[in-house]
């Protein structure tokens, strides 16, 4: 029950109202006003407000607390438990964030500013690769990158509720992004394979060709195999590790014979690196960076080859695609698919069925021929 209470200021004799608001359960929620009437209106909206659910306590230490200061909490405390991959991208999201709202208090970040700042990111399009001053971007943002922001950032505003740093979410009123399609079944075909992987060899980086080829041969993604080290891999038993993986999950895929050869001079490559310095680092990477402290990173030089073999709408993970791809039209079951790939459920290589329709259509004749073969 609202009680209002009138007053009169000690040093200037002007009367002013003094709203408290109790409501059981709740802590007393106060305010002043001058005029009786914007003292009345305030009660019955915080009241209601109140009765309604909508008015939560926040702490006195939360006055003042930032986007940014939610992002370097969530920093702290949240992200470190997530996958490797994980951690990585939600950095990305993170950073636009933290340049975008960052300063901004946490009360006044509207909906309205936050779907103005999804409108910009998505007239932005695609600004993976370095353009030029002038140069559009090739393609817009796809709705599955829209979604990774707003998702991320209703991700931070939960924390932020939860951690009693805002009552209100203007989260609550953008809309959500769905109807996402992102069954990609893009693959190479042979002339564009053979294409690509001149354009690796000819590469001014020597990594990009042997690493290309790591991931046609084993379906593995672009971090599983750049993170891998030289103990990884034992070229004796013909197998690697990745442990960099998206599940988290350590799995071991098996190294064909052309990788073998490949990966012999690689592997000779980067330990005569490491062999050379004063002081070499503690991991040893199969791919190393120039002072061998890093992954190598191979953006630039993918790019590059990629348009110098005249490929349309290709991604690096779209190799994947194809490795997963070939083993279907070769007649590998979605079992043994996923099992390459690396993925726990069949949902995600079922896109891949229909490649593999002659072999199904060959497996329904041989039953048929075995169950009603010389029967009338």
């Amino acid at each position: 029950m609202p009680t209002i209470e009138k007053r009169i200021r000690s040093e200037n004799g002007e009367p002013y109202y003094r709203v408290r608001v109790r409501v059981r359960g709740l802590p007393e929620r106060q305010k002043t006003f001058k005029r009786l009437t914007d003292a009345k209106l305030w009660a019955q909206q915080t009241e209601a407000a109140i009765r309604r659910g909508e008015v939560q306590n926040v702490v006195a230490t939360a006055k003042g607390k930032t986007l940014g200061d939610v992002i370097d909490r969530y920093k702290r405390q949240v992200l470190p438990h997530k996958a490797p991959t994980t951690q990585r991208a939600a950095e990305t999201y993170l950073g636009h964030w933290q340049r975008v709202l960052g300063t901004y208090g946490l009360a006044y970040i509207t909906t309205d500013a936050i779907e103005a700042e999804l409108e910009k990111l998505a007239e932005a399009g695609d600004t993976r690769r370095k353009l030029d001053e002038g140069e559009a971007p090739e393609r817009p943002k796809s709705r599955k990158t829209l979604k990774h922001y707003r998702d991320t950032l209703a991700v931070l505003f939960k924390h932020a509720k939860a951690w009693g740093w805002t009552a209100q979410n203007p989260m609550d009123g953008v809309n959500a992004i769905t109807k996402i399609r992102d069954e990609r079944t893009r693959f190479l075909s042979d002339d564009e394979r053979a294409a690509l992987l001149e354009a690796c060899r000819q590469s001014d980086n020597a990594h990009l060709f042997p690493v290309v080829m790591f991931a046609l041969s084993t379906g593995a993604r672009k971090s599983e195999i750049l993170t891998l080290t030289l103990a990884d891999v034992d070229l004796d038993r013909r197998t690697a590790i990745l442990r960099d993986t998206k599940n988290g999950d350590t799995r071991a895929v098996p190294i064909a014979r052309h990788l073998a050869d490949v990966l012999t001079e690689q592997r000779a490559k980067a330990a005569a690196l490491y062999d050379a310095m004063p002081k070499p680092p503690a991991t040893r990477w199969l791919f190393p960076r120039a002072d061998g402290q890093e992954p190598i990173d191979i953006r630039t030089a993918w790019e590059n080859a990629r348009s110098k073999a005249g490929l349309a709408d290709f991604r690096f993970h779209d190799l994947r695609h194809s490795t997963a791809s070939y083993l279907a039209m070769k007649g590998a079951s979605l079992v043994e698919i996923a099992e390459v790939l690396g993925h726990r459920t069949l949902q995600m290589v079922r896109r891949y069925a229909h490649l593999s329709e002659s072999h199904v259509k060959g497996l329904v004749e041989r039953l048929n021929d075995d169950l009603f073969s010389g029967k009338s």
